[in-house]
């Protein structure tokens, strides 16, 4: 048995070398947002290194210890010495190591015989959120089973300094990570020790003064180790208030989602929903055992009192296991009821569906299956991973083509340059990959959804942007165009360069008429691809066209 267990050991570290295919086969692994986070990496080390320059009058850091933090520390830290791309890869293997890692510890604690539901964690590590960039609210899942998991391990044991800076420590990075999940983390834990309370003093034998003194001493240890974060995440959100804006998705739709399993579902749902279906399924098979074999098992001694047969089932009840139960009701009731998007943060609910079968799978892992279960569980869990990630491989293909083709454009464009983006493509994965151009050297690039939020690392400094000019004109002039700038500012600006993905020469309104116009008067074509366009304005422009594919 031990040398199986050893070699299982060694088939998982296999599994996770193999799910890395997509990540790895190419230079870059685009996401959504991904490219944003890599540029503004580069700008907060630019800030932090460079003496003042074009870019500290249009960026400054977010004085508010905001969440957010965690993905950006380490792109900047890698990216101080490390072309982006491979930081970026460092981000990106971090994420999809430390999740089916922190995934299985945490299994293999709160159920080490059923070890192979650590298996399931692999089609949830290119979930949807992943693909929008979420990276932080990824790294903040990572962190909230780890957390968890020390917090299993220690709350019994006696708390040295050491070991209440490690906790501090794991919360505070969850807090850092994500918001949300750092709530998820603190609910959770409070949950558990709630729990454990009851049990134990439904327990007659069990010293009540003792039991309470216990209780307490963990509830100050979680209140001292999260107070610091905790006032942090009250204050973030009495300092934003509500922006009266609610958009919810429709209750036929979420049950729809759950029925395929839409949170890791990337890029095509037609294709995906296939294999997604099957874990589904799957999910459902599980719990009709569950709930077979806990009716079955069902006894009920005709001479015990009422009284008895309502401590035993409290007792039933509050067991550790079903922790994980409660969590995923109560994420389920917060799928349906919260909105989708309130005006600031966005994608909530598939978020919460994330959240909701992870918990729910974790608690899936606490009851009792046949061993030859687990095998056949393991074997299609791995066969739909498998055949997601071929597919995920070979649109990653083109994705990072087209990357490559924005990052070559880079090299047209000095630093310090102030350019506009304008994105003519129908493809809703490359919204932000004009930011590539950016990611290895400053400038300034007039695309920045992050500075807009307020609640990432960086924001826009509104009170010396200078007023920013596309030839002579400002962004006014444009009902298609709205870029960055401060026209009450008596400093201009003019745009360097103009930066053109998907087929501008398609476009037949007026407004991009009117930018046509523009660019053949005041630009010159210094770049150009089989997917994107880079001008140069005319003035002090010595760079000559260069045509690829």
């Amino acid at each position: 048995m031990t040398r199986i267990n050893s070699l299982e050991k060694y088939f998982f570290i296999v599994i996770i070398g193999l799910n890395l295919i997509p990540v790895l086969l190419f230079t870059f692994f685009p996401t959504l947002d991904g490219p944003a986070h890599l540029y503004n990496s580069q700008v907060i080390k630019s800030l932090l290194t460079n003496n003042p320059s074009t870019l500290n009058d249009f960026f400054s850091f977010n004085k508010e210890p905001v969440p957010n933090w965690i993905g950006h520390f380490i792109l900047t830290c890698f990216n101080s010495f490390l072309p982006a791309f491979v930081s970026e890869k460092i981000l990106l293997l971090t994420y999809m190591i430390g999740l089916p890692v922190s995934f299985r510890l945490l299994i293999q604690t709160i159920s080490p015989k059923n070890t192979w539901f650590s298996y399931f964690i692999f089609p949830f590590t290119y979930s949807f959120v992943f693909y929008l960039g979420f990276y932080n609210f990824s790294i903040a899942v990572i962190l909230l089973f780890l957390t968890f998991n020390y917090w299993l391990k220690h709350e019994n044991k006696p708390f040295t300094f050491r070991k209440i800076l490690t906790l501090f420590t794991f919360i505070a990075l969850t807090y850092f990570s994500h918001i949300f999940v750092f709530g998820i983390l603190l609910f959770l834990i409070s949950l558990h020790i709630a729990m454990n309370t009851i049990s134990q003093l439904s327990d007659y034998d069990r010293n009540i003064k003792r039991t309470l003194q216990t209780t307490l001493k963990k509830i100050g240890i979680v209140t001292l180790t999260s107070a610091i974060p905790f006032t942090l995440f009250v204050f973030y959100f009495y300092s934003r208030p509500s922006t009266g804006y609610s958009s919810f998705i429709d209750r036929i739709e979420l049950i729809h989602w759950l029925k395929n399993l839409r949170p890791i579902i990337a890029l095509n749902v037609e294709l995906e929903e296939v294999y997604t279906r099957k874990i589904v399924y799957l999910i459902l098979i599980l719990t009709f055992i569950v709930c077979f074999t806990k009716c079955r098992n069902i006894h009920w001694n005709p001479n015990t009192s009422i009284k008895q047969r309502f401590t035993n089932f409290i007792k039933q009840l509050v067991l550790q296991e079903n922790l994980w139960l409660f969590a995923s009701i109560m994420l389920l009731v917060l799928y349906f009821i919260l909105p989708d998007s309130d005006g600031a943060a966005g994608y909530v609910s598939v978020r919460l569906g994330l959240l909701f079968y992870l918990c729910y799978i974790i608690w899936l892992s606490t009851q009792n299956f046949p061993s030859w279960f687990g095998i056949i569980s393991t074997v299609l869990v791995l066969y739909c991973n498998f055949r997601l990630n071929s597919y995920y491989t070979s649109s990653t293909k083109n994705l990072n083509g087209i990357a490559k083709e924005c990052y070559n454009a880079s090299k047209y464009i000095p630093s310090n340059s102030v350019v506009l983006p304008l994105n003519y493509s129908d493809n809703w994965l490359v919204g932000h990959f004009s930011n590539y151009l950016g990611i290895d050297k400053p400038m300034v690039i007039l695309e920045n959804y992050e500075t807009d939020t307020g609640y990432f690392p960086l924001i826009w400094n509104d009170t010396a942007i200078p007023n920013t000019l596309f030839g002579n004109t400002n962004s006014s002039d444009f009902e298609c165009l709205n870029w960055k700038s401060n026209t009450q500012n008596h400093t201009s600006v003019k745009i360097n360069f103009v930066f053109v993905l998907g087929k501008i020469e398609n476009q037949t309104d007026s407004c991009t008429q009117k930018i046509k116009q523009l660019l053949a008067a005041k630009f010159n074509l210094v770049y150009q691809s089989n997917n994107c366009k880079l001008y140069q304005s005319i003035k002090n422009s010595k760079t000559h066209l260069k045509i690829r594919g």
